[in-house]
């Protein structure tokens, strides 16, 4: 896992995407914050994705992600959709890191799918819809052009993969140029030998003409090639064509109208059942689990203690009733009276409710199956596109690759031929070549002795003289003969043209004449062509904005809807309150009017009439206690009033001491002192 997330964090420090992550900064990433990645990822992929997650409802922003990952084909590595579903949401790492590598390993393939699911995915359209003639005739062409697209498509995937560059066209180009311009000086040459001959101008529209003949030649071959390849293909087709027919006929051996029947009644079976009781058990169920879900989400957060008790409380109560379940079995198997006789029945309902559940698993299983019929029929037509983009051909079999086996057989048995010819050829050569070596040697001491001899006789370079001249005069010769051979060969050339002109006019006549109305029917279909075209064009328009308004009242009821579930949910909610205090009210009363004494005391009334008599009780004494520290408050400022007048009296007779000791004018006795004035 770690490796994945530091391959994660090395793309998205790339570009387009910059981000500056590390391994501790891109982990510590809030949920909302990680599905904004994952979204800009797939804006990268398909620009229609580039938006604010915070700008979106999570419910559309589920889909929409679900959706691209279906068309991008990933699949989740659990098989339980509900969690992948519910991680994807809620922004669960386990969930987005895998998706995340799996992505930016395959951004360019996963490109070119996007791209392509933009013309090749289908729109779904109801079936009463395409009752109409007019809508199924536009869904025919539709599917027509989604044929095309792919067509044009395959050949550009070709024309790119064909390994053709720029550098080497333009290479191609001037190496054209070069010999255009070697060929315009050889014409310019030929026309200026061919101006002195007479009747120039005749043989060179001859020579016209005889080249436009070959080349009209050439491309009757061509043709013919084509068309000899075209039969073999629909030979080859015919032959599928009709082994598929043997094989749906040996199929179809012993089979009878009523069993055909039967089969479809069974089919009719399991789908009624899936539509009428399996769907809507499984939807009544989804919407029980979303409203304890969203009830218990509307609940205070409990803590672990609060968990603990509610779990032990939960064994208590289901031991309970296992134990209830238990007694009430074997009072039913001791019991013999008519009511334990019907008791009983509760085996056969045990059987019947194991075998109902037996049959939902069974219709899951079926389920699960056909959808991976649906993705392996879906994979192999994918593998077929794969096929035929590479090879053009479907694969051989049968009697078809037993007749390719003895073709390559019969190929490699002649190639095995020519390759021991040619390796004769090569000795051959080889011996040749070691014989030419050695009459070169002798030809040179021959003339070395020659050269010596010419020298010994004074007449240095007699030979090569000779053979100058001997040359000379051949090629003399030669061309006056070419000269008189090149006369007879024009001639001899215009007169076979014009017997080839007079018969290939003669065959081409009746072939000019069938092409006449071909082509003034060619050129009505073009114009009836380019009518539905303007009509269909007209038709698609009118059909996407109808499309278009219908999705915004799509939009709009979906909207409705969730609106209304939200009220329902909160009605509910409301409506469970509201039972809750019946209920309560209800047991009060009847504890109230119950005649034991220990039942009234646990109403609440009683306890509400004890809690407040106990209120009144520390009322009164908190009164009595009041009013005492109010006397005693009274008695409290008395005396302090009292106090402060005797501190003012201590203060005034320690002033008047002071003064007295100032003055010494105070007299002392036995019983005291005494100030005389």
């Amino acid at each position: 896992m770690s490796e994945d997330i530091r391959y994660i964090v090395g793309e998205l420090n790339k570009e387009p995407y910059n981000r500056n992550y590390n391994l501790i900064s891109f982990d510590s990433l809030q949920a909302e914050q990680l599905i904004q990645v994952l979204n800009d990822v797939f804006a990268e992929i398909d620009s229609k994705n580039r938006l604010d997650i915070r700008e979106e409802e999570p419910e559309q922003m589920a889909i929409r992600m679900l959706g691209m990952l279906r068309i991008l084909k990933y699949k989740p590595p659990d098989d339980n959709m509900s969690n992948f579903r519910q991680g994807l949401v809620s922004g669960n790492k386990h969930v987005i890191y895998p998706i995340l590598y799996w992505l930016l390993q395959r951004m360019d393939e996963l490109k070119k799918r996007a791209y392509l699911a933009k013309y090749l995915v289908k729109l779904d359209i109801p079936a009463e819809i395409l009752g109409d003639a007019d809508i199924a005739d536009i869904h025919i062409k539709y599917e027509d052009l989604i044929e095309q697209f792919k067509t044009i498509h395959r050949e550009y995937e070709g024309l790119r993969n064909s390994g053709f560059s720029t550098h080497e066209l333009r290479r191609d180009i001037s190496a054209m140029e070069e010999e255009k311009d070697l060929v315009t000086r050889r014409i310019e040459r030929m026309k200026q030998r061919v101006e002195g001959t007479p009747n120039s101008e005749d043989m060179l529209q001859s020579a016209r003409s005889l080249r436009k003949e070959r080349e009209k030649q050439k491309e009757m071959a061509q043709q013919g090639v084509d068309l000899k390849d075209s039969t073999q293909l629909l030979e080859q087709r015919i032959l599928r064509l009709q082994n598929q027919l043997k094989d749906i006929r040996k199929a179809g051996m012993g089979t009878t109208p009523e069993g055909l029947l039967q089969r479809l009644e069974e089919d009719v079976n399991v789908n009624s059942y899936i539509v009428n009781d399996k769907l809507p058990k499984e939807v009544a169920a989804k919407q029980r689990i979303v409203s304890t879900l969203q009830r218990v989400a509307a609940q205070p957060a409990m803590g672990q203690q609060e968990l603990e008790a509610v779990n032990k409380q939960i064994r208590v109560l289901t031991s309970e009733i296992n134990n209830l379940n238990e007694a009430r079995m074997k009072e039913v198997e001791e019991d013999d009276s008519p009511e334990s006789k019907v008791g009983k029945l509760s085996f056969f309902r045990q059987n019947a409710a194991i075998i109902g559940r037996k049959k939902e698993q069974t219709a899951e299983r079926m389920n699960e199956l056909r959808n991976e019929l649906a993705n392996l029929q879906e994979d192999m037509r994918d593998k077929q596109d794969q096929l035929k983009q590479y090879s053009g051909e479907q694969v051989l079999r049968g009697d078809e690759f037993k007749r390719y086996v003895n073709k390559l057989r019969g190929k490699s048995s002649v190639y095995k031929m020519k390759r021991a010819e040619l390796s004769e050829l090569r000795a051959e050569f080889g011996v040749l070549s070691r014989t030419e070596e050695i009459l070169k040697a002798k030809d040179a001491q021959i003339m070395e002795q020659l050269s010596a001899m010419e020298a010994r006789m004074g007449v240095t370079g007699f030979h090569e003289t000779q053979e100058n001249l001997e040359k000379v005069s051949s090629v003399k010769a030669e061309v006056d003969s070419r000269k008189g051979k090149t006369l007879e060969e024009m001639s001899a050339m215009v007169m076979e043209l014009n017997h080839k002109i007079a018969e290939r006019k003669g065959r081409l006549a009746p072939i000019i004449k069938e092409l006449r109305p071909l082509r003034q029917k060619a050129q009505d279909l073009t114009v009836q062509y380019n009518e539905k075209k303007h009509t269909f064009d007209s038709v698609a328009a009118g059909l996407d904005s109808n499309i278009g308004k219908l999705e915004q009242e799509v939009k709009t009821l979906q909207d409705e809807i969730i609106t209304s579930q939200t009220k329902y949910h909160l009605l509910l909610a409301e409506r469970d309150i509201l039972a809750y205090k019946q209920q309560q009210a209800s047991d009060e009363i009847k504890l109230y009017l119950s005649n034991d004494p220990q039942d009234k005391k646990k109403s609440l009334r009683e306890q509400l009439m004890g809690h407040i008599n106990e209120q009144e009780k520390l009322g009164r004494t908190l009164r009595e206690e009041q009013k005492a520290v109010k006397d005693l408050v009274q008695n409290s400022a008395k005396q302090l009033a009292m106090w402060q007048d005797v501190i003012q009296l201590m203060e005034v007779k320690k002033n008047c001491l002071e003064v007295a000791r100032n003055s010494s004018n105070v007299t002392r006795n036995s019983g005291g002192e005494a100030l005389v004035l």
